[in-house]
């Protein structure tokens, strides 16, 4: 249904928590500071209460704070977003805390809540590349959007988005993002980029509007990645990159989730184009893997009739899998006999070929 919505106890599993120490940046209190943090942070922005008995947004355990009177949906106390104890959620909670303590952790993490949707029942992501086929070297701009037309985002107060890309296949691990100053999310805003320092191939991407007001219904482009093309391994004389969004939390101004459908943007990296047949070329409708990482069973959905699937580890060995299709274009992958590790799914669909990353726990 186009207006499914998912009212939170958001973004983590967590039950009301009074009376624990503040770490500076990890805004709803997970155990660690990430996209979703900003969110929080969105909805919090200009409220005041009590400032704590020292002002610092170092990485430490900070004393509990005095309760405002205000809280999130899920009962967290507005104090937590006073990132640096000032006695005000402001621009300096996201520059010295969320922005300088990204990816840091304490405790134990709980869950941020991201609600993946199903293309076809759900807003889309869209990942659109300037060029599907290119020679090692090229510079190729990555679009990504928000809903479209026939499908717009219903309800927009912000988004935090985790994606995966294949870092090897990338000029000193070249990979950049840009929003557009006139995107369609209207100011006040803020914007957040960031790739953890240990994690080659992640990155995080969140977008937060300001004045407890949603936008919306609306659609189009919020920016670009930009990639130079690294050389391909010596021996094969084609290569795919992909970029693919792993983990999507979409939210109203009240902290409602609405389901997104991903996407995954697929470049085949040649030494000749010229030699690379219609058939090696990547499909052009999006492919949607989930869940990854995944126990022994996994859901793979095309938007062209699937001819072909493959399991291979990184050593190119095949593993056995079972595919049963449950709809059209929709199909179950059983894997139970597959060791832990991780692996690329291979496969063809009538629009062209695809490869994917897995991870099989």
């Amino acid at each position: 249904m186009r207006n499914l919505i998912i009212v939170l106890a958001i973004c983590s599993g967590l039950s009301p928590i009074v009376a624990q120490p503040v770490w500076p940046g990890d805004v709803n209190n997970n155990g660690i500071v990430n996209a979703v943090d900003l969110l929080y942070y969105g909805q919090a922005f200009g409220s005041m209460g009590p400032p704590r008995q020292e002002i610092s947004t170092e990485w430490q355990a900070e004393s509990p704070p005095v309760l405002w009177p205000q809280s999130f949906p899920n009962g967290l106390n507005f104090a937590y977003a006073d990132c640096d104890g000032s006695g005000m959620v402001d621009n300096d909670d996201f520059d010295e805390a969320i922005d300088e303590n990204f990816d840091k952790m304490h405790g134990i993490q709980e869950s941020d809540g991201f609600v993946n949707g199903v293309v076809g029942s759900a807003p889309q992501i869209h990942l659109t590349p300037s060029a599907t086929l290119v020679e090692a070297g090229a510079e190729i701009d990555i679009s990504l959007s928000l809903g479209d037309q026939d499908f717009p985002i219903p309800s927009f107060y912000g988004v935090a988005i985790l994606l995966s890309y294949d870092a090897e296949l990338l000029h000193d691990d070249s990979f950049e993002f840009e929003f557009e100053n006139s995107n369609w999310i209207t100011s006040p805003k803020k914007e957040f980029f960031k790739q953890p320092d240990d994690a080659p191939g992640k990155a995080q991407i969140s977008i937060t509007r300001l004045n407890q007001q949603s936008q919306g219904p609306g659609f189009g482009e919020v920016g670009k990645f930009s990639i130079v093309i690294e050389d391909i391994i010596v021996g094969l004389e084609a290569d795919t990159f992909q970029l693919w969004i792993d983990s999507i939390l979409l939210v109203d101004a009240s902290l409602n989730a609405y389901p997104m459908a991903s996407d995954t943007a697929t470049i085949i990296i040649a030494k000749d184009t010229t030699l690379v047949s219609n058939s090696e070329r990547p499909a052009a409708a999006g492919i949607n893997l989930f869940p990854n990482p995944a126990s022994d069973m996994f859901y793979i959905q095309c938007q062209a009739p699937l001819k072909e699937l493959q399991l291979f580890d990184a050593l190119g060995r095949a593993f056995l899998i079972d595919t049963q299709n449950l709809d059209e274009h929709s199909y179950r992958i059983n894997a139970h006999e597959v060791p832990s590790g991780l692996y690329w799914l291979v496969g063809r669909t009538t629009d062209g070929s695809f490869r994917k990353k897995i991870v099989i726990l």
